[in-house]
């Protein structure tokens, strides 16, 4: 007798209300047909093996429009599959990568053949077709164990596992999207390599046993990897390549910004040492001595710092405007060149905006601190230094007081009655000695 097929199995399946567990299920006989085959099965051993199916109840008692108890197990594996729902139908690996020929769903009930096919079953095709497009985008594939393998600097293993609450989630627009944009050959070869590149970045940092997953959960942002990758690739590019300058550029930006600041930090070391120095040199002088000079050397010599300070920091802030003029430049030139993926570095371009913001900050207080010290170094000056240097300059050398440094009485000015020189009188002499003559 010829072996027993799937399609007759079916009527079996469709009359059953399949028990729980140990229970036995129960099975409507609805045709003449479905006796006959009952009977088959009674008699044919090779049939019984085959479809895993035995008559609880005696055969006599089977007839049109009555119920008889059955135990339904699982039918050889090449001739179909008997699965109580969507997860039971996804358990073998091979189911996950391509659907069974035959099989029969309890729950929802569904059978291969049926034209109709409930909700999870046509999720489960779309996610079917993803599958296939990955398969042919990975570096290879193991049916056997349901797994994809991306190799490019390192191997990535992404194992095919999914179930129904993952089919049910599913964002079947943009499943549909990225299967449009892979459908037209025109470049094929080339938008798989493209979604090669947006898987490896997609999965590089996910655990493997997720993976899949993860891609079943960002597929629209897989497919606008693809988009934007296709058309870079018009114009000669590549999304990954493109996205490399611009890092590279951020990191060459950064770089100058921050030695804007490196190259004035000897300087602005040297304020709070400055500011020492003030202190501790500047002295109260009561004279044209060492004292009035050295806290005049102290004032000028904070002079100078500060000018020289001022001087390189304004170096510095033009130095940055050209950073920042380079900076806004490369901006434009992207959203010229490339406006389909300008957008997508903007935050680049922006952080840097930012750093430019705060050094110009920076250096602007720092400039306002030197100011502050000089202020304060002069207002020192003022109070500690009472005798004024431009005298003590004028004054003889080696003047050691304040009187030195006062100007010579002039000579027409009259002596005091007092200093006058008189003759001398008798008594101022002695004892004869002679008066002289006077003419």
């Amino acid at each position: 007798m010829p072996r027993i097929r799937f399609d007759e199995l079916l009527s079996v399946y469709r009359n059953t209300e399949f028990g729980d567990g140990d229970e036995p299920s129960r099975l409507t006989v609805a045709s003449e047909d479905l006796v006959a085959l009952l009977t088959r099965l009674e008699t044919d051993e090779d049939a019984a093996k085959d479809a895993d199916v035995a008559l609880l109840d005696e055969i006599g008692n089977v007839a049109v429009g009555s119920v008889v108890r059955i135990r339904i197990g699982s039918p050889r594996v090449g001739l179909g599959v008997l699965a109580k729902n969507v997860n039971k139908l996804l358990a073998p690996p091979a189911a996950k990568m391509k659907e069974p020929a035959n099989y029969y769903l309890v729950d929802p009930p569904y059978a291969s053949s049926d034209a109709a096919a409930p909700d999870i079953i046509v999720l489960y095709r779309k996610v079917l077709e993803l599958v296939a497009l990955l398969s042919e985008t990975a570096t290879f594939q193991d049916e056997t164990k349901a797994e994809l393998v991306l190799v490019k600097d390192e191997k990535i293993v992404v194992p095919v596992r999914y179930m129904a609450d993952d089919l049910a989630k599913l964002d079947v627009a943009a499943a549909d999207r990225l299967l449009t944009q892979m459908a037209d050959e025109l470049h094929r070869d080339q938008k798989l390599e493209i979604l090669f590149e947006a898987l490896v970045d997609l999965c590089s940092g996910q655990q493997a046993t997720t993976r899949f997953q993860f891609i079943l959960r960002n597929l629209d942002e897989l497919g606008d990897a693809v988009r934007k990758g296709y058309r870079l690739f018009a114009s000669n590019f590549s999304y990954s390549k493109i996205r490399s300058e611009i890092e590279d550029a951020r990191i060459d930006f950064a770089q100058k910004i921050h030695k804007t600041i490196v190259d004035v930090q000897g300087q602005l070391l040297g304020i709070p040492i400055a500011t020492v120095v003030v202190a501790s040199q500047m002295k109260a002088p009561t004279a044209c001595g060492v004292e009035p000079w050295v806290n005049y050397a102290v004032l000028v010599g904070a002079w100078i710092f500060v000018i020289l300070l001022t001087v390189a920091i304004i170096n510095q802030l033009l130095t940055l405007n050209v950073i920042k003029s380079e900076v806004d430049r490369q901006k434009e030139k992207l959203k010229n060149d490339f406006p389909a993926v300008s957008d997508d570095f903007v935050k680049t371009f922006g952080s840097l905006g930012r750093r430019i913001w705060w050094h110009r900050i920076g250096l602007c207080v720092v400039i306002l601190i030197g100011l502050g010290a000089l202020w304060l170094t002069n207002h020192t000056y003022d109070h500690v230094t009472a005798v004024p240097v431009p005298a003590c300059a004028t004054s003889k050398t080696g003047a050691s007081s304040p009187a030195s440094a006062m100007p010579s009485v002039p000579s027409f000015v009259a002596t005091p009655k007092s200093a006058q020189t008189e003759p001398p009188t008798i008594k101022d002499h002695p004892r004869g000695a002679a008066m002289p003559a006077h003419h």
